[in-house]
């Protein structure tokens, strides 16, 4: 592997943990507003979670009516 491949690989790498940051302080801000506030072991365990997860749970975001409905997509 060539350094460019390495930097080009760090670089998409962080570009994931940006964009999966994102996605997790996003939903977190939205089910605050439109659910209710989170604890923050629930905040910890949205940002832990794959994005996949997170786009999912955004997807369906207008659905959340409680907690508990976040709580189904937490792994």
């Amino acid at each position: 592997m060539t350094l460019a491949e390495i930097f080009l690989n760090e670089g998409k790498e962080e570009g994931r943990a940006e964009a999966k940051a994102v996605l997790a302080n996003t939903a977190i801000r939205l089910i605050t507003k439109f659910v209710a506030p989170l604890s923050e072991d629930i905040k910890k365990k949205i940002h832990e979670q794959e994005i996949s997860t997170l786009e999912t749970m955004m997807e369906h975001i207008d659905e959340l009516e409680t907690i508990e409905d976040v709580k189904q997509y937490l792994k």
